[in-house]
């Protein structure tokens, strides 16, 4: 009688144990069906201080990081793991896929955080088409303002900065929507920046954009990414991501990634999940 007690007791602290772990993978799982939509994404979670390059992790690239000097830095909002410092010279990482802005809503988000807007002629995010630099995001050249370089055959009327100085260990929520045109044949390109990390997404993309070039840049394709610059590593960035829909896009950027024991609760709660049920169709 004490022993079929004992495991009584037993069984049900397994059951109590395994419904705890089932509730943190069914949280897990979700937080990882949201970034589904993605078409790329990059945090950053690697080891402070080592060099871009050669890193693997994110979603919707083909490799790992290559070339550059950019480095992994502590990140730039409480809980967001890490952020990269760009470097001089360019880093590079390839999509799974190109992308095309043609028929369709794309937008890129990440966090910035600069200690200053002057010192050096670049830096920032560029989106290429083989070796084609379709659209640069960050401090366009000799712009000392932050925006972009619609890079649309127009010389230095494509580049459209935003004028405002950032304020010292502030991060800001920057938005890149390249939306389809009312002109055929083109993409229209809008930014936003924000310094309130908790604005609704899509209400800041209704409102007028800080910067735009609308119905002049053509349609284009891109597959891979590059981060560079010369300011002497005074730009920050973290949590980019890009989607056809704002608010996952900016959900990576402003949200801390799950913690790899979050990872170890799913696998454990999914393992005793599996292990109950078998269970019971045993002893049944």
């Amino acid at each position: 009688m004490i022993a079929r007690f004992i495991a009584r007791v037993r069984t049900s602290v397994t059951s109590v144990v395994c419904g705890v772990l089932l509730c943190g993978a069914i949280v897990a799982g979700a937080a990882n069906a949201s970034h589904a939509g993605l078409l790329f994404s990059e945090t950053f979670q690697y080891t402070v201080g080592s060099n871009l390059a050669g890193q693997n992790g994110g979603t919707g690239f083909s490799g790992a990081w290559s070339g550059g000097s950019s480095t992994i830095v502590a990140g730039l909002t409480s809980g967001s793991g890490s952020a990269v410092q760009v470097g001089t010279a360019a880093s590079t990482r390839t999509m799974a896929f190109t992308a095309s802005t043609s028929g369709t809503s794309t937008y890129i988000t990440y966090l910035m955080n600069s200690s200053s807007f002057s010192g050096g002629n670049y830096t920032g995010l560029s989106l290429f088409n083989g070796g084609t630099e379709e659209m640069f995001m960050g401090i366009p050249w000799q712009a000392q303002k932050f925006g972009f370089d619609a890079h649309a055959g127009n010389g230095a009327a494509d580049i459209k900065a935003i004028d405002f100085t950032p304020l010292t260990n502030t991060s800001y929520l920057v938005a890149l929507g390249l939306v389809p045109s009312a002109t055929p044949g083109k993409v229209d390109v809008k930014m936003w920046a924000t310094s309130n990390l908790a604005i609704d997404p899509n209400t800041l993309v209704v409102g007028t954009p800080n910067a735009s070039l609308l119905g002049i840049k053509n349609n284009f394709s891109f597959s891979s990414i590059r981060i560079a610059g010369d300011y002497a590593g005074s730009l920050k960035m973290a949590g980019i991501a890009s989607s056809p829909n704002v608010s996952q896009a900016a959900s990576v950027s402003v949200n801390a990634v799950p913690e790899p024991s979050t990872y170890a609760m799913a696998l454990a709660g999914i393992a005793c999940g599996g292990y109950t049920i078998w269970r019971r169709r045993t002893r049944a």
